[in-house]
């Protein structure tokens, strides 16, 4: 009677051997505690040499570098490892003990490197060798990293061997398939890192392993989709790390797609981006993946799981002296024969995966509007100063031209997830398709190398052989491939399109959809009567343009809006997030088109070119559009493109009725070589702009105009000032209310304002004071008042802002008007920036303090960061209600328009 279950609890008793125990599972991991500590101590010392090499191969006249080891190692880790092996069997704790032993002597060989490297210094030992010992002593700590490394390795190896064997019939649960599956990519993303190290000779460049890297974002893509799918059913708060382990991958992938698209003509004269992008992937990976997997492991211990953590990851570096020339080969792009897209009619509505795949398509030409709108702004200027340069009779006691177009990027990363994400269309759509997209982008490629081409004929003053007839080739050839870029991507979004509306309408009769079709009804008429003006100001027709259709669209989508937008919510003016903003501006901007459109007229040349504000409103009109797109969720609608500007190369008015010199377009059948030559700094957009200004000066125009933004001009109006100077001008009591919610976490939002708030310190005096408050889901002042010459305090609240929570503009205002008010300069330009993406609402109270405070001398200016339409009407009327400016804000345009706040007022 009792054997079958005395058998039954022997089976019971043999299983529960070998399943991980909790104390077990806690000796494993102390070993992970103490492999993460001595990871973060040796990351220290890595770090001080970063700093440290470069220093004793500058002369500087802040005297001779200075080293300090940066850290003592710490025992309790290492001790507590030791202590927690009773609960393992012998062969494991024998194993374990041993790899950490041998972790532990690497660490101590590190550490008496760095403390003899320390010494020297401390006995100025360098007066006697001029530094060789210490180059010795790096040379040797660069070998002991890399055995440290392997040891690193080989314990990390010995953990997962012991974990397997003590948790050999655990039984493949919710958290066992989430523990893998993250595991999995925590280890995928340690091998990328594996493939390069940081060159501590930052100023040449050595090259690193792109193609890989490249290869790597489309597999982390892929391993991020399969966990989104996966749906483990998981306690709190075990759960809410597995999601946050998600996000975490995905700012890793953000990161990776960044740091591919940035690795431009300007990042490929140095290691300096290879190495921001190696630091910053070990960032995001420390700090976020293996911080969640950790955190992970540690929350399922509540419910009866027992994981083992992961590793930290440390840098290596290496001294790398080879450069890798790069080479300028300017090719004619590449063109596909276009063959019409096989739209055939569908009998089941689209799925959203599949519009994601369609709108991938749209928002990649969008991304290439913005680079060759980029690369349209800074030709214009550059032709301004060639057009000066060709009048000259000698170039003598002349300074270099200058070329700066160090922020054009290919996007490449987009082009790589539309084109790979196209698999799930039908062979022969996906084909066209892509043929298409290869075609635009073969076109930027073209257009990046002749932008390398005029930087190298500026700097190397190439030009003065041929007196700017190959700068004029290259100028026209541009020319060109703007107009080839603008016929290519409508032709593609037409086809786009066309798949598009092959699918029948899922939700006909619903509210987003009825709404939606009629913005998209009325963008279409836009759309027409844009390029109706187009052609007449390229000459093919005569206008004039007809409106009707476009006023009568307009008043539809206004007189029906009740009917169209019936039981959607209406959640205000000024949120973000509320669809009737950009329902209710896309008519009024389309009025303010259609009024451009009757007034069409040839351009003079004194004037702005009328289609210049043509195609401004009809890009604000796509902005409303496409926002409206975003918040119907649901109800899917495609997206549009938007308009680049007309562009010609201008020449010099013909002296004494002499005959214009032709330039002749760049040759298109032979690819042109050019060696690689070593390069010099080249200006910022600042400078960039105060020589247009010397140069329109000496040719007795009034102003310079220098598009920044679809908004913005400056006009330079005395010549002759220094932009950064500020004689003249009134105290500044500026205070700075940053976003630091999670979605201002971007290269283009917080690190961009970062960087420039720092580049005003050189230009600022020690009377204009500066206040810094961060805002997500409570404001702190991180400083208040504080002279700009400060820079060491100034330096630290900006590297103190880290991007958290969720935006509360409300709480962050309130803030800043009580500190500019505390700090109220008589006669000063008091004013508030609040930089932000745009997403929250303003309160009636908040409204009431900017009201009263812009009647009292303190002004309130807003820099969006955000993208979205809907958004940027909202703060735009924010701004208004403080009597400040309003700026769309990116990389082209930061630095210019925090110099124009800050010179927002004179002295009396």
């Amino acid at each position: 009677m009792h054997r079958p279950l005395l058998f039954l609890l022997l089976i019971s008793t043999s299983s529960f051997a070998q399943m991980i125990t909790s104390a077990q599972q806690k000796a494993l991991n102390s070993f992970v505690d103490y492999a993460n500590q001595s990871a973060d101590e040796t990351a220290a010392v890595v770090q001080s040499i970063i700093d440290y090499y470069p220093r004793i191969h500058q002369k500087s006249s802040w005297g001779v570098p200075r080293f300090v080891c940066p850290v003592q190692l710490d025992d309790y880790y290492y001790n507590t490892a030791l202590a927690q092996t009773k609960g393992l069997n012998a062969a494991i704790s024998n194993a374990l003990n041993s790899k950490v032993k041998d972790l532990r002597s690497a660490s101590e060989r590190i550490d008496e490197k760095c403390k003899a490297l320390d010494t020297y210094h401390k006995l100025e030992d360098y007066k006697q060798d001029n530094f060789a010992k210490a180059e010795l002593l790096i040379a040797e700590l660069q070998l002991l990293l890399v055995e440290y490394k392997k040891r690193q390795s080989a314990l990390q190896q010995e953990l997962e061997a012991s974990y397997k064997k003590l948790n050999a019939a655990a039984s493949a649960n919710a958290y066992h398939k989430a523990d893998e599956m993250m595991r999995a990519e925590v280890e995928r993303e340690r091998s990328i890192l594996d493939l390069w190290t940081f060159n501590v000779v930052e100023n040449v460049h050595t090259g690193w392993p792109v193609d890989k890297f490249e290869q790597s974002i489309l597999e982390t893509d892929k391993h991020l989709a399969a966990l989104q799918n996966f749906k483990p059913v998981l306690k709190y708060p075990a759960s809410s790390m597995w999601t946050s382990f998600q996000g975490s991958l995905g700012s890793v992938l953000t990161s990776k797609r960044s740091g591919l698209d940035e690795y431009n003509y300007e990042a490929k004269k140095s290691d300096k981006h290879s190495n921001d992008v190696y630091m910053g992937l070990i960032n995001y990976f420390n700090g976020t993946l293996v911080s969640d997997f950790n955190t992970f492991v540690q929350f399922a211990e509540r419910d009866g799981y027992f994981g083992l953590k992961s590793i930290k990851y440390f840098p290596l570096f290496e001294i790398r002296t080879q450069t890798k020339m790069t080479e300028v080969a300017v090719k004619p792009y590449k063109d596909i024969s276009h063959s019409p897209v096989p739209a055939t009619p569908q009998r089941i509505a689209l799925s959203k995966p599949l519009y994601e795949v369609l709108s991938n398509y749209v928002d990649y030409i969008n991304e290439t509007y913005r680079q060759t709108r980029y690369m349209q702004m800074v030709l214009t200027s550059f032709n301004s100063t060639a057009m000066y340069y060709k009048g000259l009779e000698s170039f003598e006691k002349r300074g270099a031209m200058s070329f700066d177009y160090k922020d054009f990027q290919l996007p490449l990363s987009q082009y790589q997830k539309t084109v790979a994400d196209s698999k799930s269309l039908a062979p022969a759509v996906a084909k066209s398709l892509n043929d298409q997209a290869e075609v635009i982008m073969n076109i930027l490629k073209e257009m990046n190398d002749l932008g390398a081409l005029l930087e190298i004929e500026a700097r190397e003053k190439r030009y003065e052989r041929d007196h700017l007839k190959k700068v004029y080739e290259i100028m026209e050839r541009q020319k060109v491939l703007l107009e080839a870029w603008d016929e290519k991507k409508e032709v593609l979004y037409q086809d786009v399109r066309k798949v598009f509306d092959s699918y029948p309408i899922a939700q006909a009769t619903s509210s987003w959809y009825i709404s939606g079709k009629a913005l998209q009804g009325l963008t279409d008429l836009d759309h027409e009567g844009l390029f109706n003006a187009k052609a007449y100001y390229k000459g093919a027709s005569s206008g004039p343009v007809p409106t009707e259709k476009i006023d009568e669209g307009l008043r539809n989508v206004i007189s029906k809006e009740f009917d169209n937008m019936k039981g959607i919510d209406k959640l205000g003016r000024y949120n973000g997030l509320c669809p009737y903003t950009p329902y209710e501006d896309l008519p009024v901007t389309s009025k303010a088109l259609s009024e451009e459109l009757k007034k069409l007229k040839p351009p003079t040349s004194s004037n702005e070119h009328p289609y210049h504000r043509m195609v401004y409103h009809y890009n604000d009109i796509v902005d409303d559009y496409n926002k409206f797109c975003e918040l119907s969720h649901d109800v899917l609608h495609l997206k549009t493109v938007k308009q680049p500007e007309l562009f010609d190369v201008k020449y010099p008015k013909p002296k004494d009725n002499t005959v214009q010199e032709t330039a002749k377009p760049v040759a298109t059948t032979a690819a042109t070589q050019f060696p690689e030559t070593k390069t010099s700094s080249q200006k910022d957009p600042v400078n960039q702009a105060k020589e247009n200004a010397v140069v329109q000066r000496e040719t007795k125009i009034q102003h310079d105009t220098i598009y920044i933004e679809k908004r913005d001009t400056v006009y330079l109006t005395e010549s002759s000032e220094n932009l950064r100077s500020m004689e003249g001008y009134a105290t500044n009591n500026m205070v700075l209310l940053l976003d630091v919610s999670g979605s201002m976490n971007t290269p283009e939002k917080l690190p961009l304002l970062k960087s420039s708030v720092l580049d005003l310190l050189s230009m600022m005096r020690p009377e204009d004071q500066v206040s810094i408050i961060s805002f997500s889901e409570k404001p702190k002042a991180l400083l208040t008042a504080t002279s700009f010459k400060e820079e060491a305090k100034v330096k630290k609240a900006i590297s103190d802002l880290k991007p958290s929570g969720k935006t509360d503009g409300n709480a962050g205002l309130k803030l800043a008007y009580k500190v500019a008010d505390e700090n109220y300069v008589r006669g000063g330009n008091n004013r508030i920036i609040l930089a932000t993406d745009g997403e929250f609402a303003l309160s009636d109270e908040t409204r009431q303090l900017i009201e009263k405070f812009s009647t009292q001398d303190i002004f309130l200016t807003v820099f969006n960061f955000g993208k979205g339409a809907g958004s940027s009407k909202a703060l735009e009327k924010l701004a208004g209600l403080g009597k400040g400016n309003y700026e769309t804000i990116s990389k082209e345009n930061v630095e210019l328009q925090l110099i124009r706040e800050a010179k927002a007022k004179k002295k009396k």
